[in-house]
């Protein structure tokens, strides 16, 4: 007896009109007014819409930008109406900081879209900022093992080729940043590292002196 054929796109949307239609709107605005281009859909049911992602790098950019708004946002709530010169460079630190990584829900995102993309090289190459240090590390996002230790001595001294882990959903540049007014935001995203991911350093750190903290970025890669 044969198997039951599968139903088609049509019979299924048929089923969840209501659903579909609501994802379909989304889809197209996310489409025409942020940019956000999709590929093919995969799978579809209950659970809604499964696409091959071909934007994550925009998805993570997009999700950074907004985590820096929020933060700005709430930095200012506390110094106002008083804004001194400390709390105005503490502000930009927070503000950077929370702009180069994402929430758990982008970045586990961004790891499936890795998985079901077409297949590529067994090892991504890119630039994620590692911490800022002066004197000491002030915020690492290095860590030395499985266990979230962060690394410790001068980045300039971290052994080349050994493996680290990410502490945080960070976001990946195609570039290292130019010390200017556009910064990191004159490179691209190529997407999220999730937290704990297992990296390896491919050049010494290189470190931006931005008055409010001299931020160290490194070339790094991971499967």
């Amino acid at each position: 007896m044969s198997e039951p054929s599968k139903p088609s796109v049509w019979v299924e949307l048929l089923k969840y009109p209501v659903t579909i239609f609501s994802l379909l709107l989304a889809l197209l605005v996310a489409q025409s007014m942020l940019g956000v281009q999709f590929g093919q859909v995969t799978e579809l049911g209950p659970g809604g819409i499964k696409f091959v992602q071909q934007a994550s790098g925009e998805i993570a950019n997009l999700d950074g930008k907004l985590n820096g708004a929020l933060a700005e946002i709430e930095a200012l709530k506390k110094a106002a109406p008083t804004v001194t010169t400390a709390a105005s460079t503490e502000t930009q630190a927070v503000v950077f900081a929370a702009s180069q990584t994402v929430s758990d829900q982008t970045a586990q995102f961004a790891s499936v879209a890795r998985e079901v993309a077409p297949s590529g090289p067994s090892a991504r190459k890119g630039y994620i900022w590692i911490g800022d240090y002066k004197g000491d590390w002030g915020k690492t996002m290095l860590g030395t093992g499985s266990d979230d230790t962060p690394v410790r001595g001068k980045p300039e001294a971290l052994p080349l080729g050994a493996t680290y882990t990410a502490l945080g959903n960070m976001v990946v540049r195609d570039g290292l940043p130019s010390n200017d007014a556009e910064y990191f935001r004159a490179r691209s995203s190529l997407g999220v590292i999730p937290k704990g991911t297992p990296l390896r350093l491919l050049g010494t750190p290189v470190a931006i002196d931005r008055e409010y903290a001299v931020q160290y970025w490194a070339q790094i890669e991971w499967k």
